[in-house]
């Protein structure tokens, strides 16, 4: 209701008047009436800010966005719309589960004054939401004011790899390894069977939930650590313990980042490789270095002892002495080098060495038994009869205790099926690079792909203060070509215009792009105006020559196209996106002076004409 404040002040002025017109010489009475005054204009402000506090909280109730007030200091819901109830099946109670989750993200952000965009999952709900929160005053305490988003976490805002999802997938399902990939706030996006498994869960049931829902504070901070790296950049590979099933395991663990379109690390891929078998297999051969040792002796007068014991072990296994000849070996080690057993024992290793790595082996082996230093390395192995393998091949030296005499001990360990798999998910990473670079239709350059080189030649061309020219170009009339002559015959003319200017540029550093829709744009590092120009001619009679019938066009009976062209050279003060807005004007006057020519941009500053008309192509 509004309130009438001249017709309530009007007699309480007119009764002041009189009054004071009887006692203005009493310095009591003009005092008393000055706090009258002051008390009024009290009543007149809180009147006011009451009519405020009202019309904002109403725009709040009726506001269709879910929203929440929570005091800062006692995470209480101040005040709750009732959209945040609607939205969530008007249960009474979702508002306090929402309000308990967002205050404690906000808990930890007291130092921001706003957070935006920031996204978590409730479990009890077992819904994903978007929130953005401001710290307002609110009847006299401290706010935060918070907006509510219900997502869905399969959304291509949320996993931008669902675009070549189909191969992830398959490519995890048949991997023992244990993968996931997951966002930089913990969220789950996609993982291996094995994965989930160590969880209990089945891939569907941990998809959509976040790291902290199934590992510990202390776990996450452990991994915080190892990622910090990996947010800027870097590929982190580390050795950690789990417990999977009640057992405790060694995993070789590998963190990849993975970019969004702007180049930013937008989530993780974490692989992890079970390497117990061969750690216990390491630390038996060292537990029991002194039994091997003592049977070394033994063996060099009867091979059958030793054959039993390495014979035991799964990996290829083989003793030579400090000659370099073979006193004990496994049956999986004579497979892997093609030779029986019977022959192998006693003979001289360097009779298995490669003539290119023969002194190569024999300056190794020989440091080895100096120092007393492991050896470890990966080697591609191709023997004859077999298939090439990949093998780490580890080699340590031991000591005979009978004797005194050393000699080393090898172990193969087959890596051929890891490098596979390493190998299937390079392939799948360099496929999404390539597929978040190129235009899908036009088979050029796409957006993402132009201003990310615009931005790098634009700063090289700032440090070596050379000129850089931009050609924008759009194809006349286009939507009524689409209108008139099919969407796929559109897709069709942009694909065959995109070829025909790719093929105009024959410097290695220029770049042809799709900028959007019917519009290209052309980079031409270290080129003047005069050179850009006689680019945009030739473009132009190029896209003329197809020869693609356009009747509804207003600037000729074929498909044309125009061209808006600058020049500048970086400086300090500008920026590419200057350089753009050039090209963009130039193009823009181009349109309006009939299509179907080029304009060039003029810095009104420095010269009195901005634009250069091709009036030839006109008459042509």
């Amino acid at each position: 209701m509004d309130f009438n404040y001249q017709s309530f002040m009007q007699p309480i002025l007119n009764w002041w008047q009189g009054i004071t017109e009887l006692s203005t010489n009493t310095p009591i009475m003009i005092t008393f009436w000055l706090v009258v005054a002051a008390l009024l204009m009290s009543m007149l402000v809180i009147l006011t800010l009451s009519r405020k506090v009202a019309t904002y909280k109403g725009l709040l109730t009726f506001s269709a966005t879910p929203t929440l007030v929570l005091d800062v200091k006692k995470a209480t819901i101040r005040y709750a719309n009732p959209a945040i109830t609607a939205i969530f099946d008007q249960d009474n109670n979702t508002s306090h589960i929402v309000a308990k989750c967002c205050f404690e993200r906000l808990s930890h952000l007291t130092d921001q004054t706003s957070v935006t965009n920031d996204v978590f999952h409730i479990k009890q709900l077992k819904k994903t939401l978007r929130y953005s929160a401001v710290q307002i005053n609110y009847q006299g305490r401290r706010a935060w004011l918070c907006q509510i988003e219900h997502i869905d976490t399969n959304s291509s805002t949320i996993s931008p790899w669902d675009m070549d999802g189909q191969i992830i997938n398959s490519l995890f399902s048949s991997n023992s390894a244990f993968i996931h990939i997951k966002t930089l706030d913990g969220l789950i996006l996609n993982c291996s069977p094995s994965w989930a498994t160590q969880f209990g869960q089945s891939v569907e049931q941990v998809s959509g939930y976040f790291e902290h829902d199934f590992y510990s504070a202390s776990k996450l901070e452990q991994i915080k650590s190892y990622e910090k790296s990996v947010l800027t950049g870097e590929i982190q590979e580390y050795e950690e313990w789990s417990t999977v099933d009640d057992n405790n395991i060694l995993l070789q663990t590998i963190k990849y980042p993975l970019y969004d379109e702007h180049q930013k690390v937008v989530a993780i891929l974490t692989v992890s490789n079970d390497q117990t078998e061969v750690m216990e297999l390491n630390e038996r051969l060292l537990s029991e270095n002194g039994e091997h040792l003592r049977i070394e002796a033994e063996l060099s007068r009867n091979n059958s002892l030793l054959n039993s014991v390495i014979n035991a072990t799964p990996d290829p296994v083989a003793f030579m002495n400090g000659n370099g000849k073979y006193v004990g070996a496994n049956h999986g080690y004579c497979e892997v080098v093609g030779v029986k057993h019977a022959d192998l024992i006693g003979m001289d290793r360097q009779h298995l060495f490669s003539h290119d790595k023969k002194s190569w082996l024999l300056e190794q082996e020989n440091q080895l038994l100096v120092d007393g230093k492991s050896v470890r390395y990966e080697e591609f192995l191709h023997f004859s009869d077999q298939e090439p393998r990949w093998y780490e091949i580890c080699k340590q030296r031991y000591v005979n205790s009978t004797n005194g005499e050393s000699g080393i001990l090898i172990i193969y360990r087959d890596l051929t099926e890891r490098k596979r798999i390493e190998h299937e998910l390079e392939q799948a990473i360099e496929k999404f690079d390539e597929l978040s670079s190129i235009d899908e239709l036009t088979k050029i350059a796409n957006r993402r792909t132009f201003d990310s080189k615009l931005q790098h030649y634009w700063s090289t061309h700032h440090r070596e203060v050379k000129e850089m020219s931009l050609l924008f170009c759009d194809v006349d009339s286009f939507k009524l070509y689409n209108d008139n002559y099919g969407h796929p015959m559109g897709d069709t003319v942009l694909a065959n215009i995109a070829q025909v200017m790719d093929e105009q540029v024959h410097r290695g550093a220029d770049l042809v792009a799709r900028y959007g829709g019917e519009e290209f744009a052309v980079i031409l590092p270290n080129t003047d105006e005069e050179g850009a120009i006689r680019l945009a001619i030739k473009i132009i009679a190029a896209v003329e020559n197809l020869a693609i019938e356009h009747t509804h066009s207003k600037a000729a009976k074929h498909v044309t196209l125009s061209i808006g062209v600058a020049t500048m050279c970086p400086e300090d003060e500008s920026s590419e996106a200057q350089l753009l807005e050039n090209a963009d004007k130039a193009l823009y006057l181009a349109k309006e002076n009939g299509r179907n020519q080029y304009c060039v941009y003029r810095d009104e500053e420095r010269e009195p004409a901005m634009v250069e008309l091709n009036f030839d192509l006109l008459k042509s």
